[in-house]
């Protein structure tokens, strides 16, 4: 079977009817922590900023305009506070540790998320410099400076990683599960944005862009990459039920 053809398939078979709400028992209360009549919820409102709404709130409507179940869906699971969003400055310190242990080449201190919020922190343009986009649990930071298109697409990638648990999916098998939740987010992405996606090899994009090890990669997984969920619906969200994660805090936290 292609991929464009199970996309379909896919696609039709998982998504909301018209009208349908989303089941919010994955943890949001329905009103979340929003600021100056903002229309999503920030990992940290008391940081919260009318550009930085703005910010967000433009490419909330490049999904709101977008003819795509996909959009349509990634804009409800934002809109109704089932994943929260912020910049990268406003990293919790347990999700700033966890970044820095991802990005390791960076060479950060548990001390220097005491700067991210400084004007022009060297810190976080470190960060923003290495990463568009990171999540955990239900939480999504986002890089300043990107278009309204790419921002949007960001989201769609994020809020896949979400109701996919990436965080927890993602280190299981390395590197394979690595690459089924990167493949899986980035051709949610395409979906959404296909002209940046035009004559890209998303196999290998992966693969170079997170530096993987393609002898490693399961054969079968290579074969068919793309697996559920690819859209964040009303299905989704009942198996995800965010309220049951368990936050373990470095110690550096506690």
């Amino acid at each position: 079977m292609s991929r464009l053809l199970w996309l379909s398939l896919v696609l039709a078979a998982c998504t909301s009817a018209p009208g349908e709400e989303l089941d919010e028992g994955g943890g949001s209360d329905g009103k979340g922590d929003r600021a100056g009549g903002s229309r999503f919820d920030e990992v940290d409102p008391t940081h919260s900023t009318v550009t930085f709404r703005r910010y967000i709130g433009k490419a909330l409507d490049a999904l709101a305009a977008h003819d795509s179940n996909l959009a349509r869906l990634t804009l409800r699971s934002i809109e109704s506070g089932l994943v929260k969003i912020d910049d990268l400055r406003e990293l919790t310190c347990a999700d700033f540790e966890r970044v820095r242990a991802d990005l390791p080449n960076l060479g950060l201190e548990p001390e220097d998320r005491d700067s991210l919020h400084a004007r022009g922190s060297d810190v976080g343009e470190a960060i923003e410099g290495e990463i568009a986009g990171y999540m955990w649990s239900n939480r999504i930071y986002v890089s300043r400076g990107q278009t309204v298109m790419r921002l949007a697409a960001t989201l769609v990638h994020e809020v896949n990683h979400v109701i996919n648990r990436s965080e927890v999916g993602y280190y299981d098998d390395l590197p394979t599960s690595a690459f089924i939740h990167e493949y899986r987010a980035f051709f949610a992405e395409s979906v959404f944005d296909p002209e940046e996606y035009a004559g890209v090899d998303i196999d290998d994009y992966v693969i170079t862009t997170y530096e993987l090890d393609r002898s490693k990669i399961r054969a079968s997984v290579l074969a068919t990459p793309l697996t559920p969920k690819l859209l964040p619906d009303d299905r989704a969200w009942r198996a995800r039920r965010v309220g049951a994660d368990v936050e373990v805090l470095p110690a550096v936290c506690r």
